[in-house]
């Protein structure tokens, strides 16, 4: 190349740069023709701790709900009662109803491939009685019993694969556990 084309190229990419460098500083600074700066309020408001003096109770149950929703896709996939893990995050009638899930999977040579879909949130906190409630629309679409030892279809009857669940979790100590879970197959989610 001759001399005076590289001369231009590079004036030209210092000019390029000059221009992207003066586009970014001016939409970093908000600077357009009146307006405010467009991150003011929602920079400060992500940077700033959550309103809600319950959020850190939320996060703790809707980890032991998901938690606790791992260990059952495990048990129903090995067969083993996972007891120990389990017991970590639920307890009482929600416990026992996972194990004899598992029992009865068991005795029938049944296991469950895949992986429910959920979408859980925690739609009740009361610190001061430590309880809480989690509402979840479980869907076990993709979530499939077979036979263990053929890998073949468990034929089931004619159900709704995708409802809403509500668990109910306790506060003991500074661990959340879920106590209870009721499934309503009858309406859709």
């Amino acid at each position: 190349m001759a001399p005076s084309t590289m001369t231009r190229i590079r004036t030209l990419r210092l000019a390029g740069t000059a221009i992207v460098c003066a586009v970014t500083a001016a939409s970093l600074a908000g600077c357009d023709s009146g307006t405010k700066a467009a991150s003011s309020p929602s920079a400060s408001a992500s940077a700033s701790p959550s309103s809600d003096p319950d959020q850190a109770a939320k996060d703790k149950v809707l980890a032991a709900y998901t938690n606790m929703r791992e260990i059952q896709i495990k048990m129903a996939d090995d067969g083993d009662l996972h007891t120990l893990e389990l017991g970590k995050y639920a307890k009482g009638q929600a416990s026992t109803d996972l194990k004899k899930s598992v029992l009865r999977n068991q005795a029938e040579n049944i296991k469950f491939t895949g992986r429910p879909g959920m979408d859980p949130k925690v739609t009740a906190v009361d610190t001061k009685n430590k309880t809480a409630t989690v509402t979840d629309c479980f869907d076990a679409t993709a979530w499939k019993p077979v036979y263990k030892d053929s890998g073949k279809p468990v034929e089931m009857a004619e159900q709704r694969l995708r409802y809403p669940a509500t668990s109910h979790a306790e506060l003991e100590g500074d661990t959340w556990r879920i106590t209870e879970i009721t499934a309503d197959r009858s309406q859709g989610c």
